[in-house]
């Protein structure tokens, strides 16, 4: 859920099959840090982050996806 003084939104949330949550916190900040500086919106930052600690869910290890491999997971 996203809360900023104009109101609050859901974001919607993928389910994936986890398998090793180390870093998904530390992938979904950095992946915020990195929309935002980009210049989305706080609500498409929170969306990309959420999808992006997701797919870091899915193999084993702390390092996060490369952006080819969230587009995979998104297209498949």
């Amino acid at each position: 859920m996203v809360v900023t003084r104009r109101g609050t939104s859901k974001v919607p949330t993928l389910r994936v099959r986890a398998v090793d949550t180390t870093g998904a916190g530390d992938v979904f900040n950095s992946a915020l840090a990195v929309m935002l500086d980009k210049g989305h919106d706080l609500e498409e930052a929170v969306k990309f982050a959420n999808l992006a600690a997701a797919v870091s869910t899915t193999t084993v290890g702390a390092l996060g996806p490369r952006m080819e491999e969230i587009e995979e997971y998104v297209r498949s």
